[in-house]
C-alpha cells in the first residue's frame, strides 16, 4: 500500500499535532505548567482581615471632585455595602483574573518545551512575582498589573503606534488608580518602548509624544488629586459602607503634603523594620543573582552599548525610590524583579524584539541554565523562601517568640 506526498504530509501534521497535545499532558511538563498557579493559590486569601490598607482605597471616590487614587473607588461606589466578606472575595477575584491574564499571555512558554515551561515557571513562581501578589492581594498592586499587561502585551505584539498608543492608555488607567503606577510598573512599558525605538520599530517622534503624555498626567493627577473637605469626614463616610476596619493613614496621605509624607514615613523606618528587610533581601540573594545574569544576558545578545544597558538598569530600579515615600519596601523591590521578569519573558517570546538573527541565541542563552543541576536545587530554596513580604516577617516573629520572654 502506498501514500500519496499529501497524505505524508497530513499524516506529519496529525503526528505533530498530537504530540504538541501529550506533550502539554505529560506530568513532568505539566508540574512545571502549574507550579505558579499552585504556589499562589496556596497563599491566596492569608489574614485578609489584618491587611486593610489596600480596600480602604476602595471608598476613596469622585464624589466631590476628582482626587488621585479614586477609580477604583468609584467604580465600586453603585455597591451601596462592602462587607469584609465582600472586600475579601473580590480580592480573590481580582487577583484571579491578574494570574489568567499571565497565563494567557504567556501560555506559548508555560506549554512550551520543557526549557521553556522551566523557564517561565521560575520567573512566575518566583517571591517576587505571582506569590507576592497572591499574598499581597490586599493592596492595589493587582489593579496596576491588571492595568500593566495588556498595554505591554499589545506593544510587544504589535510594535507600532498603535501598540503603544493601547499602552499609553494602560498607563493612564495605571496611574488613575494609584500613582505610584508610574515608579512601580510604568518602567517596563518605557523599556519595551526604547528597545523597539532601539529596533527602528517606534519612531523617537511617538515615544516622545508617549513620554509627555505620561509626565503631563502624572503631573496633573498629583496637582488637581486633592483632598476635599477632612479626612475625619472621608473616614466617616467610608467606615458606614463596610464592616471593615478603614485604615485612616489612607485619607491622611491624600490630605498630606509632600514634606508631611516624608516625615511620616521616616518615623516608619525603624530598626525591626529595616532589620525585617535585610533578612528577606538576603533570603532572596540567589533569586536575585539568577535575574541580574539573565538580564545581563540579554542585553549583550540584544547588543545594548554599555550606555544604553545602565540607562536599562537605570529605569528598571526606579520603584525603589518610592522607599523615601513609602514604607512597604519589599512591595517595590517586588515592583523591580516583576518588571524584569516580564521584560525576559517578552524578549524571550517574541521574535520581533531580538532582530538580526539573535532571537536563537537569546533563547538558548536564556534556557541554558535551567538544563544545569543548580536550576532545581534554586527552584525549591526559592518556593521554601516564600513570597516578599512573608519570609522576612516569618522569620523574625519566630526567632522573637524563641529568644524574648
Amino acid at each position: 500500500m502506498s501514500f500519496t506526498q499529501t497524505e505524508k504530509d497530513e499524516s506529519v501534521r496529525n503526528t505533530s499535532f498530537f504530540a504538541r497535545i501529550f506533550s502539554c499532558l505529560v506530568y513532568p511538563g505539566m508540574a512545571f505548567s502549574l507550579l505558579p498557579i499552585l504556589a499562589s493559590l496556596t497563599l491566596l486569601g492569608i489574614q485578609p482581615g489584618n491587611r486593610t490598607y489596600g480596600p480602604s482605597h476602595w471608598f476613596v471616590t469622585y464624589q466631590h471632585g476628582f482626587l488621585r487614587r479614586a477609580l477604583i473607588g468609584q467604580l465600586f461606589s453603585r455597591i451601596h455595602f462592602l462587607s469584609l466578606h465582600a472586600i475579601s472575595a473580590i480580592e480573590a477575584v481580582i487577583f484571579l483574573l491578574a494570574m489568567l491574564l499571565t497565563v494567557l499571555v504567556f501560555r506559548p512558554l508555560l506549554f512550551g518545551s520543557f526549557s521553556e515551561r522551566r523557564f517561565t515557571a521560575f520567573l512566575l513562581a518566583s517571591p517576587a512575582f505571582l506569590p507576592h501578589m497572591a499574598y499581597m492581594n490586599g493592596e492595589m498592586d493587582n489593579f496596576l498589573y491588571i492595568a500593566l499587561l495588556p498595554g505591554a502585551f499589545a506593544l510587544v505584539r504589535l510594535r507600532n503606534v498603535l501598540g503603544l498608543a493601547i499602552a499609553t492608555t494602560g498607563v493612564l488607567v495605571g496611574l488613575l488608580i494609584h500613582e505610584a503606577f508610574a515608579l512601580m510598573f510604568y518602567p517596563l512599558i518605557l523599556v519595551l518602548a526604547l528597545d523597539l525605538m532601539y529596533r527602528r520599530r517606534l519612531h523617537f517622534a511617538w515615544v516622545a509624544v508617549h513620554l509627555a503624555i505620561v509626565v503631563a498626567a502624572f503631573v496633573g493627577i498629583i496637582h488637581f488629586g486633592k483632598l476635599s473637605g477632612s479626612p475625619a469626614e472621608w473616614i466617616a463616610h467610608a467606615q458606614q459602607r463596610t464592616d471593615m476596619r478603614i485604615d485612616k493613614i489612607v485619607f491622611q496621605v491624600l490630605d498630606s503634603s509632600l514634606a508631611e509624607q516624608l516625615r511620616f514615613v521616616s518615623r516608619l523606618y525603624r530598626p525591626k523594620l529595616i532589620v525585617t528587610v535585610l533578612v528577606t533581601i538576603s533570603l532572596g540573594i540567589p533569586y536575585g543573582i539568577v535575574l541580574w545574569r539573565w538580564l545581563r544576558t540579554a542585553f549583550v545578545i540584544c547588543g545594548y552599548s554599555r550606555m544604553q544597558a545602565r540607562w536599562m538598569l537605570l529605569i528598571f530600579a526606579a520603584p525603589l525610590t518610592l522607599s523615601v515615600v513609602g514604607h512597604d519596601v519589599m512591595r517595590w523591590v517586588s515592583a523591580l524583579c516583576i518588571n524584569v521578569s516580564l521584560y525576559l519573558l517578552f524578549l524571550y517570546q517574541s521574535e520581533p524584539i531580538a532582530t538580526h538573527g539573535k532571537t536563537a541565541n537569546l533563547r538558548t542563552a536564556l534556557t541554558a541554565w535551567t538544563e544545569g543541576s543548580t536550576y532545581a536545587a534554586t527552584l525549591l530554596y526559592l518556593l521554601a523562601v516564600g513570597p516578599w513580604g512573608f519570609s522576612g516577617n516569618l522569620l523574625i516573629g519566630n526567632l522573637a517568640h524563641l529568644f524574648v520572654p
